[in-house]
């Protein structure tokens, strides 16, 4: 990496494989699940990563599809922050775990960020779509958040507001938009589903859904120019693959090979967590330097190049090994087996 800036990456890493909530679109309603075993990174993988990776993160997740408050040790981790800060820090959440001893670890060590996924703005759309979790609590817990940042005098973790838009709540986008002004969010993200091998829900193609999502995208639009709210998401408008050009009418593609690492809970580095074919490398075994300038990254990186893939996630042609068979990307993260410790 000798001719690499010192931060190029943007970090995105699980710190288990579980998740106390069965939400409708989400892999862990995948009735496999309930088979899988707890596990947790471990901690010396983690410090080892700290030590490691943060050091070139100018952006740093400390969760992806699993849930970070269920990891049993995490206000060690993010004690580590302080140790190896990075620019720009985030967690993301349901929510539903959230206390004033995690709050307070979150806030004491200046996480940037703290996104959690509020899909409805009712409880009974809400735990419809967001099963086991209860509204009121997550509400309550998001109210204490902002209580208790006031109290230390902190603008951080400043609140991301996460909605993954389906046919359960888009009827109700308008009141989730003014739920969200109401939390004092500052940043929302916007979405719809994202199909996973057995969910619950994976989406539907009918046009009469489609239409009530592009006037989402309008009442979008206005809300986040009248409040000053960020938008971090893409809310696509169609449920056919998308192309996006920028303002020079140039089509964009996907950089995430150069710039991205995903490190799932058992050390394994992947460029996405849509990811499916075979790991670049594996942190408890290799440094980053290794892997980034392995065979296996320069390859990846060739090929993305090579074949320049859209910005559309959905219709990526490149995470599976066969583009023409369903993937099975999040039974396959979550069911791994963390290593050893090197000292046993």
């Amino acid at each position: 990496m000798k001719e690499t800036p010192t931060r190029f990456l943007n970090v995105f890493m699980d710190q288990n494989n579980c998740c106390n909530l069965r939400c409708r679109m989400c892999g862990f309603s995948d009735d496999r699940v309930a088979d899988i075993k707890r596990h947790d990174m471990p901690f010396w993988l983690f410090e080892r990563i700290a030590e490691d990776v943060f050091p070139r993160a100018n952006y740093l997740a400390l969760s992806c599809i699993s849930e970070p408050f269920m990891t049993r040790d995490i206000p060690r981790r993010l004690d580590l922050l302080k140790r190896h800060p990075v620019p720009v820090t985030e967690i993301i959440t349901n929510g539903t775990l959230l206390t004033r001893e995690r709050i307070a670890s979150v806030i004491e060590n200046e996480v940037s960020r703290i996104g959690i996924s509020v899909d409805g703005a009712t409880s009974e759309v809400y735990e419809q779509i967001r099963v086991g979790a209860k509204f009121h609590r997550v509400i309550a817990n998001i109210e204490l958040l902002r209580e208790m940042k006031a109290a230390a005098g902190s603008s951080l973790p400043a609140l991301r507001l996460l909605h993954v838009i389906s046919e359960l709540n888009v009827d109700q986008f308008e009141k989730f938009l003014s739920l969200a002004e109401s939390l004092g969010t500052k940043f929302v993200d916007v979405r719809t589903i994202l199909p996973f091998k057995n969910a619950t829900d994976r989406g539907t193609k009918e046009e009469a859904f489609w239409e009530k999502v592009a006037r989402c995208r309008e009442q979008l639009e206005v809300w986040t120019r009248r409040t000053g709210v960020c938008d971090l998401g893409y809310l696509r408008h169609q449920r056919e693959p998308i192309d996006i050009f920028d303002e020079r009418g140039l089509r964009r593609t996907c950089t995430v090979a150069s710039e991205n690492i995903s490190i799932l809970f058992n050390g394994d580095v992947v460029p996405c967590t849509a990811w499916s074919r075979p790991p670049l490398g594996n942190l408890a075994e290799q440094t980053l330097e290794e892997i980034w300038n392995g065979s296996a990254a320069r390859s990846v990186r060739r090929e993305f190049e090579e074949r320049k893939p859209g910005l559309d996630c959905v219709y990526c042609t490149i995470v599976r090994e066969d583009p023409e068979v369903e993937g099975d990307a999040f039974f396959s993260i979550i069911n791994r087996t963390p290593p050893e410790s090197p000292h046993s």
